[in-house]
């Protein structure tokens, strides 16, 4: 996810230095009428510049959402075939099928014959 923004932020970078470096060609000044009306008066790097300010905004709403809810706490029940259960917590992301890394730092591979109910908390904190 890191990587996308970082690449649009590089395109984005580039396509503003390409513009800004090409030669202007120089035109004769267009005759004025003034039976028109004048227009908005936003110039095309403002409109440019806010496009870019939008993008980068929601680009890093949708990060912190994303990163908020592979942080989230999950809560996993382990119970055997005797009945005993065991309690484990871990990220949603260290999760991956019948693996996981718990909280504090433990490896778990869970077997076949075990039956796991994961719970997520509501409040993470």
């Amino acid at each position: 996810m890191l990587t996308k923004l970082l690449f649009t932020a590089i395109v984005i970078i580039v396509v503003l230095l390409v513009f800004r470096t090409r030669p202007q060609k120089k035109k004769p000044p267009a005759p004025t009428v003034t039976d028109e009306s004048p227009g908005i008066g936003i110039s095309a790097r403002a409109i440019a510049y806010t496009l870019l300010i939008v993008v980068l905004a929601v680009s890093a709403v949708i990060f912190t959402l994303h990163w908020s809810e592979q942080h989230r706490v999950i809560d996993i029940r382990v119970t055997n075939m005797q009945g005993e259960v065991t309690r484990y917590q871990a990220h949603k992301k260290t999760i991956q099928g019948r693996r996981f890394i718990t909280l504090e730092g433990v490896a778990v591979n869970i077997g076949d014959g075990f039956q796991v109910e994961m719970i997520e908390q509501l409040d993470s904190r």
